[in-house]
This record gives structure tokens, C-alpha cells and sequence, in this order.
């Protein structure tokens, strides 16, 4: 059994986020071979900001699994209604391509395991991924 025990940094809550997710991607793939020619929106939500960072990489680690769509670029925006976190973001990439992409290795899943989020001058995130 193998992880990978990542760490971000972001000046914005929002900017830890997009580092997460280019992180969880780079993880699996080579993320500057990845031409953003694809938009499309990813929606998360999450009772606090643990279960949002989960939902948010669970979703992207979908799109390139089951969509087959490889990311780059991220922009993302939160916002809190009525006790709940929702994350909507932009994503660019394209079409997974195995040798383009140069592929690493499969993430099984994410993991609540050792995750902590530290809000201060700058936003901290750790988390592991289950390889």
C-alpha cells in the first residue's frame, strides 16, 4: 500500500484549492502537459472545509478516471449558505492521452486520514492520497 502525502500552500482559501487540485492531478499525470482547450464546471459541497477539500478532489480525480479528461487550470470560487460550503469552479484541460500525459500512477482515493487546513496569513492544506 502506497500514499502520497501532499501539501499547499495558497494566499486565498480559493487559491489552496486550485493547488489541490493541480497537485491531486500532477500526482497521476504530468499537469504542464495538459493543454487547456476544454472548459467545463465542477460543483462540490461539504458541511466544513475537510469534507468540501474532499468532495472538490474526489471530483476532479472522477473527471480524469471515469471522463477521461485530463486538468490544468483551475479557478475557484467559495461560498457558505446556511451552514454548508459550496465550491464552483472553471476547469480547463482535455482529452486524456496516456503517452501525451505521460501517466504515473493511480489514485485509488482520497483520504480525511492526516488532512488539516490552517487559515492564517496564508492557507495551508495537507492531505493524502491512497495510491
Amino acid at each position: 500500500m502506497t500514499d502520497a502525502y501532499i501539501e499547499v500552500q495558497g494566499d486565498t482559501l480559493e487559491q489552496a484549492f486550485e493547488f489541490a487540485a493541480k497537485a491531486l492531478v500532477d500526482t497521476m499525470v504530468n499537469v504542464n502537459s495538459v493543454a487547456p482547450v476544454e472548459e467545463e464546471q465542477i460543483v462540490a459541497e461539504g458541511h466544513d472545509l475537510e469534507s468540501l477539500l474532499y468532495n472538490w478532489l474526489e471530483a476532479v480525480m472522477l473527471k480524469l478516471i471515469v471522463d477521461k479528461k485530463a486538468l490544468s487550470d483551475f479557478e475557484v470560487f467559495i461560498s457558505k449558505h446556511d451552514d454548508k460550503y459550496q465550491l464552483k469552479a472553471t476547469v480547463k484541460g482535455e482529452q486524456f492521452d496516456v503517452e501525451k500525459h505521460q501517466y504515473k500512477v493511480e489514485i485509488k482515493g482520497v483520504t480525511y486520514h492526516m488532512m488539516k487546513i490552517e487559515q492564517n496569513k496564508t492557507v495551508k492544506m495537507r492531505f493524502l492520497l491512497d495510491l
